[in-house]
């Protein structure tokens, strides 16, 4: 993850400007408490709060049910992930949080073509009284069950793909031919692969780079958190590639990414499967 992108051996001086940090987190099955990060396990929710329904505006799919029934139909989210700031304090919390929540809607969601998610930034301290028997989804599409797991995080610095890269930049690159293209196969540049992370690069997969910006602000998204189907073997830690996590997300092969706002993460997120 942190090999350092070079210009057929040449080093690039302005690269060191376009590093990310980014936390493997390497979800391994295990069962975890609500107390603890975990992916799939119990979530830290107030009894007297409101649990995460979806309106279900936008489903699609064919669960032995007609396209009206499906469409509208309203369902309590899954709780999906908790990260917690002791663990994870790369991320953006807001002042006087320190938990983020990842709710996601087991149906088909048409505009995003797989899961719908929300996040929930919270301060676990004023969790008092939790609630212990949580809501399960009304309709559940099994390619969007993943298994409960543990987080095993390690730290490393992302570059980003060419395509990522302002035209004036890639001029620069003699490794490069007039299209911006590796006529060597990309060589001269890491690549990354599958991999469930917080901040990083997007692992742009079925298109490239899009319309990202905020419609409150105008300000440039960037990864938050990706969760992926499995994780590729890690050049940082040595971890050896990981079995599937259960989920399957275009139609095997995929991550589901978390674009957020730089400036404030409450902000509406952008949600890609790539």
């Amino acid at each position: 993850m942190s090999i350092k992108p070079t210009d057929n051996g040449r080093e690039i001086p302005w690269i060191d400007a376009w590093a990310r940090p980014v936390v493997r987190l390497h979800p391994s099955p295990g069962k975890a408490e609500r107390s603890e990060s975990h992916l799939g396990g119990p979530m830290l929710w107030p009894h007297d709060e409101p649990w995460p329904h979806c309106d279900g505006a936008d489903h699609v799919g064919n669960y032995d049910l007609t396209d009206d029934q499906v469409r509208g139909l309203r369902t309590p989210f899954a709780g999906c992930a908790q990260l917690y700031q002791a663990d994870f304090p790369e991320l953006p919390f807001p002042d006087g949080t320190d938990l983020l929540q990842v709710f996601l809607c087991t149906i088909e969601h048409e505009d995003i073509f797989g899961p719908d998610a929300r996040l929930v930034w919270r301060a676990a301290s004023q969790v008092t009284d939790p609630l212990d028997d949580q809501p399960a989804p009304v309709l559940v599409d099994p390619r969007y069950v993943f298994r409960p797991c543990v987080f095993n995080p390690c730290r490393a610095t992302q570059y980003p793909r060419t395509c990522e890269l302002p035209h004036e930049l890639l001029d620069e690159l003699e490794f490069l031919n007039n299209d911006g293209v590796d006529p060597a196969g990309n060589r001269s540049w890491p690549t990354f692969g599958d991999a469930s992370k917080i901040g990083g690069w997007t692992r742009w997969f079925a298109a490239g780079p899009g319309d990202s910006e905020c419609p409150e602000c105008g300000t440039l998204r960037v990864q938050l958190l990706a969760l992926s189907e499995h994780e590729v073997e890690c050049t940082e830690c040595d971890r050896p590639e990981s079995a599937h996590m259960g989920w399957q997300l275009l139609g095997g092969g995929g991550a589901l990414n978390f674009l957020a706002c730089p400036n404030d993460v409450h902000h509406p997120v952008q949600l890609l499967l790539e």
